[in-house]
């Protein structure tokens, strides 16, 4: 498979399921954001594009070490979803949308919108949250891995590198391409690089072979992660139970046992493991 193969087949993953269900892990490491920072701020060209200047430092969101999240992603379609991410606490933020309501947007905006709401279980209070987790909360930084272009246009955001197929992969029991990019310029500065981080010197993917979902991301510097959100678990196609979009406790997953999920279409469960913490 060649490189434009893969970015064809994650571009068009929205279209090849009719639902999503995953266990995902984000990991984060702010040592080396901060070396790239300081990278973009010793340069005018690049305190130039990410508009910074003594006035305006910029502002800095992540811890001097690692960090990162576990979550639990459903989805049926636009307007039905649910995202559950783990605090640092010990409780569970859940935000989700369980159906569609008028937008008001005038034309050419969309008429309808996703009914949403959030709650939050277990833990401590909202004040005490660590700045780095509001990613955490939002539903972009999880679901771009499983709808791709239709939220993120991330193929597009690859092409520009310099694209190597790596061969297959087993990752999360998927059949799975590995992608690995380089920039083909060290500091390209009009590199528009969401939802991967600008500054690597290393990007990989892996993309569900059948599916073309991404199971893994990763921006890289001198060789180590320090941006990679990856799927632990994934099934496909499923029917979910009504109140899956409703529910306002995180219905099947804790911290103690194991949860099960009921496939109607299938009449049969099977275990959906909540992952351990980080």
């Amino acid at each position: 498979m060649q490189p434009e193969e893969v970015l064809e087949l994650i571009g068009s993953a929205s279209q090849r399921y009719e639902s999503v269900r995953a266990a995902l892990r984000y990991r984060g490491d702010g040592s080396a954001r901060e070396e790239i920072g300081e990278r973009i701020r010793s340069s005018e060209a690049g305190r130039r594009a990410f508009g910074i200047s003594p006035e305006r430092p910029g502002q800095r969101w992540y811890p001097d070490g690692p960090f990162g999240w576990r979550s639990r992603a459903w989805h049926a379609d636009e307007y039905h979803w649910r995202l559950e991410s783990d605090r640092p606490d010990g409780g569970v933020n859940i935000l989700a949308s369980n159906g569609r309501t008028p937008s008001g947007a005038p034309p050419p905006g969309p008429p309808y919108m996703g009914r949403f709401w959030r709650r939050r279980v277990g833990g401590g209070s909202r004040e005490d949250e660590p700045r780095w987790f509001d990613l955490a909360n939002d539903h972009y930084w999880t679901f771009y891995a499983l709808l791709t272009d239709e939220i993120s246009g991330i193929s597009s955001r690859l092409r520009p590198l310099d694209l190597t197929v790596e061969g297959t992969v087993v990752w999360a029991g998927r059949e799975a391409v590995r992608l690995r990019g380089v920039p083909r310029e060290r500091w390209d500065w009009e590199w528009e690089a969401d939802p991967l981080s600008w500054g690597a010197d290393e990007y990989e993917a892996v993309v569900d072979a059948e599916r073309g979902v991404l199971l893994r991301t990763a921006s890289r510097l001198e060789g180590k992660d320090f941006d990679a959100l990856e799927v632990e678990q994934i099934r496909f196609d499923e029917r979910f139970p009504e109140d899956v979009f409703d529910s306002p406790k995180p219905p099947y997953c804790n911290r103690t046992a194991t949860s099960t999920v009921q496939a109607s279409t299938q009449q049969h469960q099977y275990s959906f493991d909540c992952p351990k913490t980080l």
